[in-house]
């Protein structure tokens, strides 16, 4: 007899929770500062000297009443502020709703992005501004939500803690120690949440349909991001300056950023570990079994 199709996996409630409260509050609106801008016929010696007292680097220049195009203080040389002026390019200016990872993406190769409100553009989001609280917090969250869900992958693949097999004995005692200490301050954890994200990474990305997942190429690349990710997290704790590196890091987290908030990716590693190990597997039969499933939502729930 044939046995029925495996049931699909879903991430827990609270998992889908997080995911949806990260991704629905802030935009790009949030990092913008408000464009300052003058008319075209302006002499550029006056928006060079507005730049320097503002100390802001780009302006907007007007015509007909209207934003039209922009200026940096490397193109103010002379004659007017409409003739050191350039146009805005695609992919130059964002909506306000648009989303940080929009943002990260547009000024990975850009000093500067403009951001559009009721048709005109209004402001500017700068290299600098990627230093605001808001990105902060947004990064932070994202890497959040990456951490939890590589855990519960990782609760569906190896249950029992079976995947202290995949870790060096080193990496498995820390985990063990800090579980140790949690436990002793009241915290009721799992000892998988005491896990780094690099390790977590190196128990789900074994074979190279996972690493395909992510658009890792091999295994050295997946522990230089992760490495990465970790680096970024403990800059962001502690309240330090992200330098270009981690710019760097934020910008590729970004290119995946819906598949994270989504679960998408620790959905399908799952989804295609379990149909590797084969229907009659134990790891198969545990990670379906409907305790450990998360029930349908209520009709209505997004």
């Amino acid at each position: 007899m044939t046995d029925p199709s495996p049931t699909p996996v879903r991430e827990p409630r609270h998992v889908a929770r997080l995911s949806r409260t990260f991704s629905e509050r802030l935009s790009a609106v949030d990092l913008a500062e408000p464009l300052l801008s003058l008319d075209a016929n302006q002499p550029a010696t006056t928006g060079a000297e507005l730049l320097r007292k503002r100390n802001v680097s780009v302006l907007g220049v007007r015509r007909e009443g209207s934003v039209a195009g922009w200026a940096g203080a490397a193109n103010l040389a002379g004659g007017t502020v409409g003739e050191c002026a350039r146009a805005f390019r695609p992919g130059e200016v964002l909506e306000e709703t648009d989303g940080f990872h929009s943002v990260l993406s547009a000024l990975a190769g850009a000093e500067h992005v403009f951001v559009e409100w009721l048709g005109e553009v209004a402001a500017v989001i700068t290299r600098r501004d990627l230093q605001k609280p808001p990105l902060r917090m947004w990064l932070f969250g994202a890497i959040t939500v990456l951490d939890t869900n590589l855990t519960w992958a990782i609760e569906q693949l190896y249950p029992g803690d079976s995947w202290h097999r995949c870790v060096t004995p080193h990496r498995y005692e820390k985990a063990q120690a800090l579980h140790a200490e949690r436990q002793r301050r009241g915290d009721g954890c799992r000892l998988a949440d005491c896990l780094q994200i690099k390790d977590k990474a190196d128990i789900l990305m074994r074979e190279d349909n996972a690493l395909a997942l992510l658009g890792l190429k091999s295994r050295r690349e997946a522990d230089r991001f992760t490495r990465d990710i970790e680096m970024l997290r403990n800059h962001l704790a502690h309240a330090q300056i992200l330098e270009d590196e981690h710019l760097t890091t934020a910008a590729r987290l970004a290119t995946f950023i819906d598949s994270i908030v989504g679960a998408e990716v620790t959905r399908r590693l799952v989804e295609t570990q379990l149909k590797m190990a084969g229907s009659d597997s134990p790891l198969h039969q545990i990670a379906i079994s409907p305790s450990r499933i998360a029930p349908p939502p209520p009709p209505g729930t997004p």
